[in-house]
């Protein structure tokens, strides 16, 4: 077996030394990831810029993907990703077809009954991606809840869940490949797409669009990785690593890297302005 210098070089300080007696007083999993040395990971490579399929790299890309990444390479694991969709995510997870699913996937217990999540690496919550023209008239759960305005969405997660309950007027379209949405809202096919904060701002960035700074809270979420059953042995090694200094020295790095930011330190302010 190779050896894991992060790892070992960290017992004492980390607290890792726990997690070995109990490896070796246990054998409850199946697939021994440690042993095997090997990491099944499973993505949408939809959800930018947590995950996304590079077409001209052909491998999957994006701030979770780094992370992920960066923690096997610690841990001396290596990483197979193997494709998911978020209708099939939490089936995908109760049967094993991976041992961790990663790529911006908020916490939520309907997730939690099938699988079990890792520390939370990220706060955030909803938000509109819009025109830059359309900043002070989408701003609110109730001017956007309206016949008139065209809402973009992808199927099977939180964002369609969010939009079912706040916005039962509009005119919404579910776009199977969430990478189509925030086109949509630039070349006018919707006026609106709801997602997580993170994935706005990117947009916004990268296509000339906006975020408004709106008028309400909208429901805070924390993101985090959803490992299949049984897995208590890859969260606590995971959680050793991300709250290291060396873990969070990386995540840093891959946060200013990837621009991961939120609005929820700006929300409700006034209702001015906009992120652009």
């Amino acid at each position: 077996m190779r050896k894991k210098p992060w790892l070992l070089a960290g017992l004492v300080l980390t607290g890792v030394a726990a997690w070995m007696i109990w490896n070796q007083q246990t054998n409850v999993e199946a697939h021994d990831i440690f042993e095997d040395q090997k990491l099944v990971v499973g993505t949408t490579g939809d959800y930018k810029p947590f995950t996304y399929w590079n077409e001209e790299r052909n491998r999957y890309q994006g701030f979770d993907i780094e992370v992920i990444q960066a923690f096997a390479k610690a841990a001396d694991l290596d990483v197979t990703f193997v494709k998911t969709t978020w209708p099939t995510l939490s089936e995908d997870t109760k049967s094993g077809k991976f041992d961790i699913a990663v790529g911006g996937i908020t916490k939520k217990v309907e997730r939690e009954v099938v699988g079990d999540f890792t520390s939370s690496y990220f706060s955030f919550q909803k938000a509109p991606l819009v025109k830059k023209e359309d900043v002070k008239r989408l701003n609110s759960l109730a001017a956007i809840n309206d016949p008139a305005v065209k809402i973009g969405v992808n199927p099977g997660g939180t964002n369609e869940a969010f939009v079912k309950k706040h916005f039962p007027k509009a005119d919404v379209t579910v776009f199977e490949n969430n990478l189509d949405i925030p086109k949509a809202v630039q070349s006018g096919q919707v006026d609106v797409m709801v997602t997580d904060d993170i994935e706005a701002l990117h947009y916004a960035t990268e296509l000339n669009l906006a975020v408004p700074k709106l008028t309400e809270a909208w429901e805070p979420a924390e993101m985090a990785y959803l490992m299949k059953p049984g897995q208590k042995q890859l969260g606590d090694v995971f959680r050793v690593w991300i709250e290291s200094a060396e873990g969070q020295e990386q995540v840093q790095q891959l946060k200013e890297k990837w621009n991961i930011v939120s609005t929820r330190e700006t929300v409700g302010a006034k209702g001015a302005g906009a992120h652009e």
